[in-house]
């Protein structure tokens, strides 16, 4: 994203919890910030319930330094993710809505839009439409978009989906309906970039990220054992819980970090499994 800049006024749409933005732009939080602090239903979580939509008001102040810019609307279709992204004090405002319908701004609002939702919606050319409805002249658009070989990836998909062996049922419970409800495109750049001509964007700057290797090291990851992992961590004593998450983080980072480093180096032989667009109107 390095090419892309928040020019104002700017839209974080799907913005989330708003963390990755946040952080994007310079923000840090303490040690003491944790994304799990508001969960719920975490009996239900191999029913497919969202356990993360949920908000626990904090009085502490988790932001130890603020971001470098600040955006000026953030979009969401849940409130609670919303209420997260307040604490941050990134955005200047707020709006819920959902982004398969009509956008609730007029012609022309934003001089910068990013984008990490338009693969979960149920038309790209509805949206990125919309997108460019409310993009002013020389506008850009940030899109983060899987590419086609992401499905490829997905254990779930590749094990049972495509093939219902029964003998993989059970990935049913590990992807608890992300790739069926979360990854509803995914397309080669050649049909990306049909799809933006006939918005009427140019693309501007484009790369590909996430290779196969990292792409299945999170198509696991620790999701599974979410549940009995935050239980564990709400029975650590106050006095101890930084320490032991200091060291948590420690460990994970020794591992995670080179990995990431040599992303273009790990893609088993295929392309990567997401696109970074900027595009322009």
């Amino acid at each position: 994203m390095r090419e892309f800049a928040f020019a104002s006024p700017s839209l974080d749409l799907g913005c989330g919890d708003g963390i990755f933005s946040f952080i994007r732009a310079g923000g840090t939080v303490s040690a003491q910030f944790d994304a799990f602090l508001s969960v719920r239903n975490l009996n239900d979580f191999y029913k497919n319930v969202d356990v993360y939509d949920a908000f626990q008001k904090d009085k502490t102040t988790y932001v130890v330094d603020p971001p470098h810019y600040r955006i000026d609307v953030a979009f969401d279709n849940k409130e609670n993710s919303l209420k997260k992204s307040d604490q941050l004090k990134l955005y200047h405002s707020y709006v819920a809505g959902d982004a398969n319908r009509r956008l609730p701004f007029t012609e022309e609002s934003f001089n910068s839009i990013f984008s990490n939702i338009v693969y979960w919606l149920d038309e790209p050319k509805t949206i990125l439409k919309e997108i460019y409805r409310v993009l002013r002249p020389g506008g850009h658009v940030c899109l983060m978009l899987p590419n086609h070989t992401f499905p490829n990836f997905s254990f779930y998909n590749q094990l049972y989906a495509k093939t219902h062996n029964k003998k993989f049922v059970f990935l049913e419970q590990l992807d608890r309906g992300r790739f069926k409800d979360n990854i509803r495109q995914a397309h080669s750049d050649h049909e990306w970039r049909k799809i933006f001509r006939q918005t009427g964007f140019e693309i501007a700057m484009h790369r590909k990220h996430l290779s196969k290797t990292v792409i299945q090291i999170w198509d696991i990851g620790l999701r599974p054992l979410f549940p009995v992992l935050k239980k564990m961590v709400d029975q650590i004593q106050p006095d101890r819980y930084q320490d032991i998450k200091s060291e948590w983080v420690d460990t994970v980072r020794r591992f995670l970090e080179p990995i990431v480093e040599m992303d273009s180096e790990l893609g088993q032989g295929v392309e990567a499994a997401f696109h970074c667009y900027v595009l322009e109107k």
